[in-house]
């Protein structure tokens, strides 16, 4: 089965910007190209997008696209009117994004969605002469799986670093280090040498072994009575999560 592209509202939404373009089938070529992984690489630098596509020839085209930034100016309006909605920043800070964001910034005249390729500035180094080529189709194509997997990315390509821009409002999201999984080497460390007499090892061991032999102290657990709940837990998990793009996840 084919990857799908555009699995999210943002993804889809990204996507739209190409449903005009109809240069020799090279849209669906575009996305054969990034499905197959010709586009071996891709940076996101402010609001440039630099990507290298492997085509026919030994070395990769080069293709970059620009997307209109917002300005200060635009930003700080965007801000103001984000900051007057409190549900919104809560979705924020738990690092969700609503789509109510995507309807203020329409509102205040921000383009946050490209309506038509035109809207980006495109090169590619191959020869073909048309705008979007395959190349440049295929890297629009990837952007929008990025896009699934992070939806803050479609304020990122315009220069707006939405946490950022709280943090300089003195609304703080924690950092990221305080939810870091420990290294089972800084839990697990090496036992020092035990002060205890022998005598006293012999007396621990013993009172060990009496406490497995009675029945009160042996029957005090009962595991029997646990019900099981890995059912329950592959439940929770979607058929579909943007970031497996073949199969069903569950």
């Amino acid at each position: 089965m084919a990857e799908k592209f555009g699995k999210t509202w943002w993804g889809e939404h990204w996507l739209k910007s190409l449903k005009n373009v109809d240069y020799d089938n090279r849209l669906p070529r575009g996305a054969s190209y990034a499905r197959s992984g010709h586009v071996k690489d891709i940076k996101i630098i402010d609001n440039q997008i630099i990507a290298k596509v492997q085509g026919t020839r030994p070395s990769p085209y080069k293709v970059t696209v620009v997307v209109p930034p917002f300005f200060e100016e635009d930003i700080e309006r965007l801000m103001t009117k984000i900051i007057e909605r409190p549900a919104l920043i809560s979705k924020l800070l738990n690092r969700e994004l609503d789509p109510a964001i995507l309807q203020i910034a329409e509102q205040l005249g921000l383009k946050v969605f490209p309506r038509q390729w035109k809207d980006f500035t495109m090169e590619c180094s191959c020869p073909d002469w048309a705008v979007p080529c395959k190349h440049l189709a295929s890297v629009i194509y990837m952007i929008s799986r990025e896009i699934d997997n992070n939806p803050f990315l479609v304020f990122s390509i315009h220069s707006v670093d939405l946490i950022a821009e709280l943090k300089k409002r003195s609304i703080f999201i924690s950092e990221l280090k305080n939810s870091e999984i420990p290294l089972l080497s800084d839990i697990l460390k090496p036992a020092k040498p035990s002060a205890v007499a022998d005598n006293d090892v012999e007396r621990v061991h013993a009172a060990s072994l009496q406490d497995v032999a009675s029945p009160q102290r042996a029957n005090r657990l009962d595991f029997s009575v646990l019900q099981p709940i890995s059912d329950a837990l592959v439940q929770l998990l979607p058929d579909a999560p943007p970031f497996y793009p073949s199969g069903n996840f569950r």
